[in-house]
């Protein structure tokens, strides 16, 4: 999967966007609401003149010069600040990709380095400690593969000299060599 293709995963995207834009939406319009309510009240149920009229009117409309131009800003900020944080979050989740996507060729590759501002680095210490876990364990089970192949090859020179008691020393050899593989793959089999 390339770069791109990932880090323009829409779901997740227009996923975070709307859940930041709603939710500051919601806070916008709480915000709104306290602030318009006291004007709004003494318009609608004050007994008061024409003129307290005119100027709570005009306290309502310098209010909306100031509120709405924030709540722009606001939402532009928001808007910033959730593609900021999309991009902190899909770039390790791209290179933990690569990685998962090396192992299942059967390669094992470098270990994650995240940038300083980049998320999820606990995530990659652990995702490095498991490479690292698992090209150990198929490095012990390599040896044990060629120690096995190695007295296999032994007990065929042997067997064709026809000497017992080397033979029954290499069979306990391969029996011993048989176990540690069993216990390198066991590591590897599904505990249910």
């Amino acid at each position: 999967m390339r770069r791109d293709q990932f880090s323009r995963d829409s779901s997740f995207a227009t996923h975070l966007l709307l859940a930041t834009l709603s939710m500051s939406a919601i806070f916008m319009i709480a915000a709104g609401a306290i602030t318009f309510a006291p004007a709004v009240v003494q318009l609608e149920f004050g007994s008061g003149s024409l003129d307290q009229v005119a100027v709570l009117t005009q306290e309502i409309l310098q209010i909306h010069a100031v509120v709405w131009p924030v709540v722009v800003a606001c939402l532009i900020a928001t808007t910033v600040t959730s593609l900021f944080l999309f991009n902190r979050m899909t770039e390790p989740l791209f290179r933990f990709n690569k990685i998962f996507e090396s192992i299942r060729r059967g390669n094992f590759p470098d270990p994650i380095e995240l940038r300083g501002r980049d998320y999820l680095k606990r995530e990659a210490r652990a995702l490095n400690e498991m490479t690292l876990e698992l090209r150990s364990m198929i490095g012990e089970i390599k040896r044990s593969q060629l120690d096995l192949s190695g007295t296999i090859e032994e007990v065929a020179e042997i067997l064709s000299q026809d000497d017992p008691e080397r033979i029954a020393e290499l069979v306990r050899t391969l029996t011993e060599q048989d176990k540690l593989l069993q216990e390198s793959v066991a590591r590897f089999t599904d505990p249910a």
